[in-house]
């Protein structure tokens, strides 16, 4: 039976909601979904990941998400999804192809240029170290948590927390993976 375009209009815009109060929500996602990206790797880096990450570190850095457009394509079950991502005057533009579970999202792929992140803005460039915090521990969440909390300990990770305009979404982030690392060990 086909998909109703109606309820998988509601999930793309209640992903795009998501996006610019800046938290996921898990109800929106499949458990065994995942999310590939332009911007790393072709790996699948498990939607539970994705939501953990970015609610824990990204959110924190970004200034906010501005949505302008949101579709769904009832002839091949899919969604597309752009984002004008804010790093406080930095703006770096993705887009999002999004296929659909029974009733969540199941797959989504990234698109964005990997030169943003060559930029000098301190936002961008705590986004650059976070990346390579997260991603490069083979989506392990256990591992990833570890080595956020070791590079915040880092001359770098001080750096970033000492300075504006990167201290107080450090402070955040210390605070958010403090409350993971309870969850995952609670």
């Amino acid at each position: 039976m086909p998909a109703d375009p109606t309820d998988r209009i509601a999930l793309m815009r209640a992903f795009a909601d998501m996006y610019r109060a800046k938290q996921f929500d898990r109800d929106g996602f499949d458990d065994d979904g995942y999310l590939q990206t332009t911007l790393s790797d072709d790996d699948r880096m498990p939607l539970e990941f994705f939501i953990e990450y970015n609610n824990a570190w990204w959110f924190e850095i970004i200034s906010g998400v501005d949505v302008p457009h949101v579709a769904y394509d009832p002839e091949s079950d899919s969604g597309s999804i752009v984002l004008d991502i804010d790093y406080a005057g930095d703006t770096l533009r993705a887009m999002q192809h999004v296929q659909f579970g029974a009733g969540r999202i199941n797959r989504i792929r990234t698109y964005a240029s990997g030169a943003f992140f060559l930029g000098s803005s301190p936002l961008v460039r705590l986004d650059r170290y976070g990346n390579a915090v997260w991603l490069e521990t083979g989506y392990d969440l256990g591992a990833s948590l570890r080595a956020a909390l070791a590079f915040l300990d880092t001359p770098h990770g001080r750096a970033f927390a000492a300075e504006d305009p990167t201290a107080r979404p450090v402070a955040r982030i210390r605070a958010n993976l403090a409350e993971l690392e309870s969850r995952l060990t609670g």
